[in-house]
């Protein structure tokens, strides 16, 4: 899904090899991304084979959750992030929607928007935030008063206690430390390797089914402009779901 919210990014289409492709054309922001939503889910939904969701932003989960819950599944998510994605409209100061994403996720905001694309909230408990190293005051109350797991180090999602699976897992790439990538929108100085995030979306794969990886390519526009800009984190598909994804 070449876009970041409701803002389109062409060259991702030439980047990413991929099944198929959700386009919508013009019009306002809001109306843009219920449609676009609407799509991915139903696509996620007609296909019983693990998917790869690749797109611009993480507010893209809640259509690949909608549509694993149109199948029939009741999923886990684990959400690699160097954010905690967990503001509600009263806690932030941006208003970005994509700061507010696993708490749309898990019925703490966005209801309009869950309820467009036929989104159930998800349990806080059976949600694992691992990574996140860039939380703001605001959304780390709302997470230490949640029933949300922690996981600041992902080398421990081989170990750590994890919902039962099949598994949403959703990886933003800013995860990754910085300076091993192209310009991100909003960087978060440290975190793991590439090298570290790939073995443990292995260990994820080991113990358990993924129902659909949500990759969230938040990358600066212009970098979309690179030679091959996904080049250090496609091996990460590989790693969490192998050869057999179907690729949005």
């Amino acid at each position: 899904m070449p876009y970041h919210h409701a803002e389109p990014l062409p060259k991702m289409t030439e980047t990413f090899a991929c099944d198929d492709a959700v386009i919508v054309s013009k019009g306002p922001a809001g109306a843009m991304v219920t449609r676009l939503y609407e799509q991915v889910a139903a696509r996620v939904a007609s296909s019983g084979e693990p998917a790869v969701v690749a797109s611009g932003d993480c507010t893209t989960a809640l259509a690949t959750v909608a549509g694993l819950q149109r199948r029939g599944l009741s999923p886990g998510v684990i959400w690699l992030d160097a954010h905690g994605d967990f503001h509600t409209p009263r806690t932030t100061r941006s208003g970005y929607l994509g700061g507010m994403a696993l708490a749309i996720l898990t019925g703490h905001a966005g209801t309009s928007l869950a309820s467009a694309i036929g989104l159930s909230a998800i349990a806080e408990d059976v949600c694992v935030l691992a990574g996140a190293r860039d939380i703001d005051p605001g959304e780390r109350e709302l997470l230490d008063a949640s029933a949300v797991r922690r996981v600041d180090d992902v080398t421990m999602l081989g170990d750590a206690p994890l919902p039962p699976p099949p598994w949403y897992v959703h990886l933003d790439v800013d995860v990754i430390d910085p300076a091993e990538l192209p310009p991100l929108r909003f960087p978060a100085p440290g975190g793991p390797s590439a090298i570290t995030v790939a073995d443990a979306l292995r260990a994820l794969a080991s113990r358990g089914t993924i129902a659909a990886l949500g990759l969230a390519c938040t990358f600066a526009a212009k970098t979309f402009d690179e030679p091959d800009p996904l080049e250090r984190i496609r091996p990460l598909i590989g790693a969490a779901l192998g050869s057999h994804a179907d690729t949005t």
